[in-house]
């Protein structure tokens, strides 16, 4: 077995990188501060049958693109800047996906919202989180007047940029004496609902569910605008 030990090997006119036209087997590591070219994978033999193939690579970059295949991660991929992709089968996301350009769905999609069903009534329990979904059912008799209390984990006011609207429905077992006249926001008087049919619920469905539906509409800091109507539904 014949070794080279040198401090520095450089091409003969000592100006450039010495060539290897056959290759080079490297069974360390290879340290580099830039990389030219393509890399490819390396096939092992394991048996007379079978062969090992694998890449592993560390601290990627490349100007203007790196180009992959596939990418299989068992762990987390952190990604700071935009995610662009196309094709994919399926998205599965425990928390909240922002499609700021909108979402197109094809034929085969089922859309379901979650409902918060509350073992009560809004007179009695009256902040509304929608953390807990959009639809609030609250299935026990309402008794009294009411007014709901929108808010959110972080404050409405912080959730919601100027310009947003959020869609929210109140669905109430009915009596005729429970009813609500308007809604607080984060805790505050919000100002006069603007109610379909102009003019704001006087009594309540005699049976079945009163069903309110808020269009909340963020027009300045801490300044909504809120559209309502009132179903009954026997």
């Amino acid at each position: 077995m014949s070794r080279i030990r040198a401090d520095r090997i450089v091409d003969r006119a000592a100006t450039g990188a010495p060539l290897f036209p056959n290759g080079a087997v490297i069974t360390g590591v290879a340290t580099a501060t830039t990389f030219s070219g393509n890399a490819t994978t390396a096939t092992t033999a394991t048996t007379a049958t079978t062969a090992t193939t694998a890449t592993n690579a560390q601290g990627l970059t490349g100007s203007p693109n790196i180009s992959v295949g596939t990418i299989t991660a068992t762990g987390n991929v952190s990604i700071a800047g935009t995610l662009t992709y196309e094709d994919v089968t399926n998205v599965d996301s425990v928390g909240i996906i922002t499609t700021r350009g909108g979402a197109h769905f094809n034929g085969g999609a089922s859309l379901r919202e979650k409902i918060n069903i509350v073992a009560n009534k809004v007179s009695a329990a009256p902040n509304i989180n929608l953390d807990d979904g959009m639809v609030h059912y609250f299935t026990t008799t309402e008794s009294t007047t009411s007014t709901p209390n929108i808010r959110s984990s972080v404050g409405l006011n912080t959730a919601m940029a100027v310009g947003d609207t959020s869609s929210v429905t109140i669905i109430t077992t009915a009596a005729a004496a429970g009813y609500a006249t308007t809604i607080n926001i984060d805790g505050a008087v919000t100002g006069a609902v603007k109610w379909v049919g102009g003019s704001a619920p006087s009594t309540g469905g005699s049976s079945g569910v009163d069903i309110y539906s808020y269009q909340i509409i963020k027009t300045a800091n801490s300044t909504f605008t809120v559209i309502g109507n009132l179903t009954n539904a026997a």
